[in-house]
């Protein structure tokens, strides 16, 4: 079969490789479509969290089963998945209290373990026996199938920040990310969405969504005018969707009384990753600041549900397919923000 490997950083090739063969407790499924991440990308820039080299990067997967090992129940050939990347234990304190997501003993898709940027993937016995897995809706294709990951992602910052009917909501980045929050946060019943961005080429995109407000932002200079479009009371929900810890700051600064900052956007392991605010304003505007992280099964099943709805813009969301044998092109794509999602049909 083929596969990209990840051979060093910034050094992605397609190469042959032996297809996997399943054993008892595994299934083989058969890749239809890998969307590629902006976490991906710091896996190709830094080599974040790859546990070795040369690795299979791909964590927004949906396939179809092709072969069963002995033992396992509940699947059979034909079956369309779609998957989520967090392989809890099950066992440890996080996993106990329901956050499955930030296990301490996870097998991460795409970074620790093989990921879906291959024709052909093995979901391993502990992906099979604990992991986010969950059946396609008939009514979707595998792109949408794959898109139920980062979507799951948003399902759970979303919650995580309290979102409800009538809040207003500020988020930042209209990449996939914020594209697919813009549909959700509305499907929650948002009052007032207003969406910034320093890209006009993926702001302008983004107005398919359907966002109250859009603000551009060349130099991260738009506090001031998203306060104005909250009449200055700040905002009930912040999404920071971007890895830039000087707009996280400025962020922080739009919340309103009582709101929730979620600070979605992960940093590399190679930047500094501190983010200062001042301790009075947050004090006597009694608000939160957290940060949300990936997904459980239950956020991924949510994801595939509203995806089956048709209430996300999957037609506007994906903006490039691409070959396997392509996968340099893809990676480019992403990495110069060209569009939205990039997806690998390999």
């Amino acid at each position: 079969m083929k596969a990209a490997l990840l051979e060093s950083v910034k050094n992605i090739n397609v190469r042959e490789t032996e297809t996997p063969t399943t054993r008892r407790g595994t299934v083989l499924l058969r890749v239809r479509a890998c969307g590629i991440c902006g976490s991906d990308l710091k896996f190709y820039n830094y080599g974040d969290r790859v546990k070795k080299f040369p690795a299979v990067l791909g964590h927004e997967i949906a396939g179809e089963v092709v072969e069963i090992g002995n033992g396992v129940g509940g699947f059979a050939e034909g079956d369309r998945l779609a998957l989520g990347n967090e392989i809890p234990c099950k066992s440890c304190y996080a996993c106990r209290k329901g956050m499955e997501n930030v296990c301490e003993n996870v097998l991460s898709v795409g970074s620790t373990s093989p990921g879906g940027l291959s024709e052909y993937m093995l979901l391993i016995e502990d992906f099979v026996e604990r992991g986010p897995i969950n059946k396609m809706p008939g009514n979707i294709s595998y792109d949408e199938g794959a898109l139920a990951e980062p979507l799951g992602c948003i399902v759970n910052g979303l919650e995580f920040a309290h979102m409800q009917e009538g809040k207003s909501i500020l988020i930042i980045g209209a990449g996939p990310i914020g594209c697919m929050t813009i549909s959700l946060a509305e499907i929650m019943g948002a009052a007032k969405i207003t969406v910034v961005d320093k890209n006009m080429k993926r702001l302008e995109m983004s107005k398919a969504f359907g966002a109250d407000h859009y603000i551009h932002s060349s130099n991260n200079e738009f506090l001031q005018e998203a306060l104005e479009l909250a009449n200055g009371a700040g905002y009930d929900v912040v999404m920071s969707a971007c890895s830039d810890i000087a707009v996280h700051e400025k962020a922080i600064l739009a919340a309103a009384k009582g709101g929730f900052v979620n600070l979605f956007g992960g940093v590399a392991k190679e930047l500094p990753d501190t983010v200062r605010f001042p301790n009075n304003f947050m004090h006597y505007r009694q608000f939160s600041v957290g940060g949300s992280f990936s997904q459980t099964r239950e956020h991924h099943k949510k994801a595939l549900e509203y995806l089956a709805s048709g209430k996300i813009n999957t037609k506007k969301l994906i903006t490039h397919k691409f070959r396997l044998d392509e996968i340099k092109k893809a990676f480019e794509a992403v990495q110069n923000a060209e569009g939205l999602k990039v997806m690998i049909n390999p």
